[in-house]
């Protein structure tokens, strides 16, 4: 089953790894899609821009 990662591109040449799943479906799934969008947020708060 394929592996899915979301992350973001934090300055120049990092990452953030915000959230892996194992995609079931050919949709990805909306709440997971959510959840990676409220933990960047959370992370964004923590450390700043």
């Amino acid at each position: 089953m394929p592996e899915r990662i979301f992350y973001a591109r934090w300055h120049d040449n990092h990452f953030i790894l915000l959230s892996h799943y194992t995609k079931r479906q050919n949709k990805t799934d909306r709440r997971e899609v959510l959840r990676a969008i409220r933990l960047y947020e959370d992370w964004i708060e923590r450390n700043g821009q």
